[in-house]
């Protein structure tokens, strides 16, 4: 049975077809069935008995980007976001999760010790296996066939070098830092980078270290119980904590905590989302700060799910312009190509979409190639790598640690003043 929210939107849907237009999937495979206005139609046809759910089926969702840029578009207004989400649901109930990925999804993944000790092992395997290395990436040749270059996991994840509080003596603001998992993984520089920032700016950084995944790859494979195991997790985590605000430096984990949770966990959710930002949107909410710009040329990346899910672009690019020359590419929002399990089951088409957005990095000219999201970090390294081209990729507040010193933070204030930016 369709749930009536769900038929709300399809029923929204005009069949206007100006998805096709956005859609980084369908411009690059021209497939009708791969575009927001064809899966409405196969939502409809599954959800009134027409067709049944398979691996045909299984395939066109899974290989939705969920960028949101159809939803951000469309003239009628549908949320595709929760038909997608309707439909991996009902993949998951019919099809089953893959028993691997739900042993990870709802045993490992909520339990942090033990998620850490198996990512521990594949650091130390990862560092044992040959492979041609590129500066601090490399091929592994039993990781996507070689064919990706991939950073080193982390032996000291983030959690674990940051979950004692740093205490100022006194603090502007008490305020709780969601780390996500490529951050505590594979970029843990990211966590230090952000800490950092705050610690000067006279922010007082506190990062649980219960908290867990986000819970987007669980959404993403139609497995809603993994999902809100980990939601409840972090509710938990959270609330025990006495913060004005949660800070995050991933855009994904932003949209799934800010959107997501408020359909996992209801209504109690909704004052938790009201405390959390992008870091960039803190800062300059939140804070004054003084950088000394480095004389380099920087370009900016729009990661989808911060512009078209959250409707986030001057931010970043305003820390940027503080920090050093800030050049604008072209089609600064066209997708990078990445986006968790979808650049893993579809790393061709990943791949070919990503080719358009390294081109205009290419493009530009800059030294620097920035972006508020880990995982367009990976994508746009791996790309930068594949191309051979010597641009360095960088997570905003990376460049802003660089250029923030000791000096340049703000006098302490006993209270919250609000600067500028948008929520």
């Amino acid at each position: 049975m369709v749930p009536a929210e769900v038929k709300r939107e399809i029923d929204k849907c005009a069949r206007c077809g100006k998805c096709r237009s956005v859609c980084p999937v369908f411009i690059e495979t021209g497939d009708e069935t791969r575009v927001a206005r064809g899966r409405i139609t196969l939502a409809e046809a599954i959800f009134q008995g027409e067709i049944f759910y398979s691996k045909e089926l299984r395939d066109y969702i899974y290989s939705c980007k969920k960028c949101l840029r159809c939803q951000a578009t469309c003239p009628s207004g549908v949320d595709f976001g929760l038909i997608v989400d309707a439909l991996l649901e009902g993949i998951g109930k019919n099809m089953g999760i893959p028993l691997m990925a739900k042993f990870v999804l709802r045993y490992l993944l909520p339990r942090r010790r033990l998620f850490d000790l198996a990512i521990r092992v594949a650091s130390w395997s990862q560092r044992l296996i040959p492979g041609q290395r590129k500066g601090n990436l490399r091929h592994l040749p039993l990781f996507f066939m070689g064919r990706r270059w991939v950073p080193h996991l982390t032996q000291r994840t983030a959690l674990d070098r940051f979950s004692e509080t740093r205490k100022l003596s006194s603090p502007r603001m008490r305020v709780g830092f969601f780390v996500g998992c490529l951050i505590n993984y594979v970029y843990p520089n990211i966590a230090e980078s952000l800490i950092d920032v705050l610690n000067k700016l006279n922010i007082e950084v506190v990062v649980p270290p219960s908290q867990v995944c986000c819970g987007i790859p669980a959404r993403s494979l139609g497995d809603t119980t993994a999902a809100r195991i980990l939601a409840e997790k972090n509710r938990e985590v959270f609330e025990a904590e006495k913060l004005d605000a949660i800070v995050t430096a991933c855009s994904t984990c932003l949209l799934t905590i800010k959107r997501e949770y408020l359909r996992l966990l209801g209504e109690p959710w909704r004052p938790m989302t009201e405390k959390m930002y992008d870091i960039s949107v803190f800062l300059e909410k939140f804070t004054q700060y003084r950088p000394e710009p480095l004389d380099t040329t920087v370009t900016y990346h729009d990661p989808c799910h911060l512009k078209w899910g959250l409707n986030v672009t001057r931010e970043p690019r305003t820390v940027l312009s503080r920090c050093a020359r800030l050049k604008e590419m072209e089609y600064a929002d066209r997708c990078c190509g990445g986006g968790g399990v979808f650049s893993i089951i579809y790393r061709d088409l990943s791949m070919k979409i990503g080719e358009h957005k390294i081109n205009s990095v290419d493009k530009s000219g800059a030294r620097i190639v920035a972006t508020s999201c880990p995982g367009c970090v990976l994508q746009l390294a791996d790309l930068a790598a594949s191309k051979d081209l010597s641009v360095e990729t960088l997570h905003v507040i990376e460049l802003l640690s660089r250029t923030l010193n000791n000096g340049s933070k703000v006098p302490a204030v006993n209270e919250l003043v609000q600067v500028s930016g948008s929520p």
